[in-house]
């Protein structure tokens, strides 16, 4: 008998220890429209990128750490090489058969445009046959941390700013600020979707134009 309880009183000491979960939950938890409240002098808003710079490089996000308490996160998809493929194909296609067009009807004023974008999805095409070259879907979100909403809405448009002078546009998400906080822990969860843009690894990232 006596044997018996102190098998049921025995605890798995592995359920007493500190997990992820318990270092990454705030506090407490209030979405509101535009901005989230973690507890006590804790608010924090979150972006996600919708357009990118022409070029990007190693670090080009880096001096928005100045701002001071604020979360970067970059989520990177490798894409399926055969598919990239077959899409930069079908583009190619169609840009070239819109150029013999234009030649035959004597209109000059998209040629130079198409023969550029002709140019450079052959050059793409060919680097990814070759593996030369990788596509991968990126997407982007930024939080914003601040004691109090007014400090939050003064960082929101210094950030505004400095994503500016790199010709790359955010968008607050409305309504979806949780899903944003969800989005941003590093669980490999991404609640929000539809918001990845094509990029690759040794061109120019803004290519959504030949697609």
């Amino acid at each position: 008998m006596l044997e018996k309880n102190k098998q049921q009183k025995a605890i798995d000491i592995f359920n007493n220890i500190t997990n992820v979960m318990d270092l990454l939950l705030p506090d407490n938890l209030q979405e509101r429209k535009d901005y989230l409240c973690l507890g006590y002098n804790k608010y924090s808003r979150i972006f996600v990128m919708t357009v990118y710079p022409e070029q990007t490089w190693v670090g080009w996000l880096d001096d928005l750490f100045n701002i001071g308490n604020i979360n970067i996160s970059v989520k990177i998809e490798p894409s399926v090489n055969r598919n990239v493929i077959n899409q930069l194909t079908r583009k190619l296609v169609q840009h070239q058969s819109e150029y013999a067009t234009y030649s035959k009807q004597g209109n000059i004023l998209h040629l130079p445009e198409l023969e550029k974008q002709i140019s450079d999805l052959e050059d793409l095409r060919m680097l990814i046959q070759t593996n030369q070259d990788k596509l991968f879907y990126a997407s982007i979100f930024i939080t914003l941390n601040a004691e109090n909403l007014q400090e939050l809405n003064e960082k929101t448009k210094i950030l505004e700013s400095e994503l500016n002078k790199k010709t790359a546009m955010i968008r607050t998400l409305t309504f979806r600020q949780l899903d944003g906080f969800k989005t941003m822990l590093p669980t490999g969860n991404i609640p929000i979707a539809n918001y990845e843009r094509n990029m690759v690894a040794g061109r120019n990232s803004n290519i959504d134009s030949y697609f």
